[in-house]
């Protein structure tokens, strides 16, 4: 019994060794846990930033693409616009050609009377005179192509009313009016100017051609070398031969312009508008509206330049070049314009808040502007206006809120400009509207045109 109780007795000692290696083991579980609880935590930090990270560049992406999407919705509403604009332009140019055929309702019910060739001789000179006009922008309508049509059938086959010249003239208006045989009109025009006797005949000739120049130049963005250059010398052929009229100055006036020559631009706009307000011609509200825009763009690329005429100073040129544009724009609106219409004008009153440096006035106006659509110009103006605006405020120590305003409307017009194309922006003349310092500023906001204006893209 003794020996058996020792073998099974429990000391003091064993309790605590046994102790000492649970206490060990739990601590190594603690220790264990810890860690496992560490890496846990390590872990879901990590995964919380880095979740939280791609979230909020996802969030970010969000927001550049809604601004993005915002700024290309707007660029459509802009298409849109242009496009009621250009129905809008159809639409007046018909009521306007109605309404020159209704006042002259009474010579609608003569012709029907006159039916003999004597009687329709009486019309021959009226008939040369609604053909000239018609090249010189008062084009034939119902009423005034019956008189011409009139007196070429009581021409007949034995030209017994008519000289080669004068039957070459009114065939070419009829067949133009109709949009029939635009060669053979070329052909009747380029026949007065070579072979005709009187200089009278050489003058209609190139009038006409001036006027079949300017349709192609025009529908080339009136590019030099795409036949803008042919209707200034066309032009210039007609009143050598005597004959003056507005819209082969304001045609004369157009291309120069885009060719950078503001001077000789600004010359024959501000001789046309000339003409038209001295009551020696039909002055039609067109005619007026682009003699006045004509007149005040041209003082502004004479100002930016630092070219106007000896005499004049740039504070009076800018009053008169916004006294011509406002004119512009309320004639636009008077003949039918939308709201768009009138824009095309008026923005351009922003480059003389820019000579200005009227930077307040210039974000005021191009607002304006920009509310209504998108255009180039206008963004380029406000983009400008910002930047010098921001600069400005850095040196008065404006409000960080004020500031960050410029910033945003910088990255916005920015934005906007890249997403539109090069003929909307129209660079080179672009710079000619705006002093030579900021050159650099046209060129960054239209860096994506660098292929259509000769460098790399």
């Amino acid at each position: 019994m003794t020996d058996t109780t020792k073998e099974h007795q429990i000391t003091s000692a064993d309790l605590l060794a046994e102790l000492r290696e649970e206490q060990q083991s739990f601590r190594f579980l603690m220790t264990a846990l810890a860690a496992i609880i560490g890496m846990a935590a390590v872990i879901v930090a990590g995964s919380v930033i880095y979740f939280y990270m791609q979230l909020s560049g996802l969030k970010q992406q969000y927001a550049e693409q809604t601004r993005l999407n915002e700024m290309n919705l707007r660029i459509v509403a802009g298409e849109a616009g242009r496009q009621r604009e250009s129905t809008q332009a159809a639409i007046v140019a018909i009521r306007e050609e109605n309404e020159a055929a209704r006042r002259q309702a009474d010579l609608a019910r003569e012709i029907q009377r006159a039916d003999s060739v004597s009687q329709a001789s009486g019309y021959k000179e009226n008939a040369m005179q609604l053909a000239q006009a018609h090249f010189l922008g008062n084009p034939l309508n119902e009423v005034t192509s019956q008189v011409v049509g009139l007196v070429l059938r009581a021409d007949g086959t034995d030209g017994e009313l008519l000289s080669t010249d004068e039957r070459l003239q009114l065939q070419a208006a009829l067949e133009d009016w109709g949009g029939q045989n635009a060669e053979a009109v070329r052909g009747s025009m380029t026949a007065l100017l070579e072979n005709s006797e009187s200089l009278e005949a050489q003058a209609r000739g190139a009038a006409g051609l001036a006027a079949l120049e300017y349709r192609a130049a025009n529908d080339s963005s009136l590019g030099w070398n795409r036949g803008c250059s042919t209707v200034v010398d066309y032009v210039n052929q007609a009143s050598a031969r005597g004959l003056e009229a507005p819209m082969l100055l304001l045609w004369k006036g157009q291309c120069l312009r885009k060719r950078g020559d503001a001077l000789l631009a600004y010359q024959a706009f501000l001789k046309a508008a000339s003409m038209l307000e001295g009551g020696d011609f039909d002055e039609t509200l067109l005619q007026a509206q682009i003699a006045h825009h004509g007149v005040g763009t041209t003082l502004v690329a004479l100002v930016a330049s630092e070219q106007l005429p000896s005499g004049q100073d740039s504070e009076s040129a800018l009053q008169e070049a916004l006294a011509e544009l406002r004119e512009a724009a309320r004639l636009r609106a008077e003949r039918g314009a939308t709201a768009v219409g009138v824009a095309y004008t008026e923005e351009n009153i922003g480059f003389i808040h820019i000579l200005d440096e009227d930077w307040q006035t210039a974000l005021d106006h191009t607002k304006r502007i920009d509310d209504i659509l998108p255009l180039a110009w206008n963004l380029t103006v406000r983009n400008i206006a910002a930047a010098e605006n921001e600069q400005a405020l850095r040196r008065s120590d404006g409000s960080r809120e004020d500031i960050r305003r410029m910033e945003k409307i910088q990255d916005d017009t920015k934005l906007v400009l890249g997403l539109m194309s090069c003929n909307q922006i129209d660079r080179p003349e672009l710079k000619r509207l705006l002093p030579a310092r900021y050159s650099a500023k046209v060129d960054e906001l239209s860096r994506h045109c660098e292929a259509d204006a000769g460098g790399s893209p």
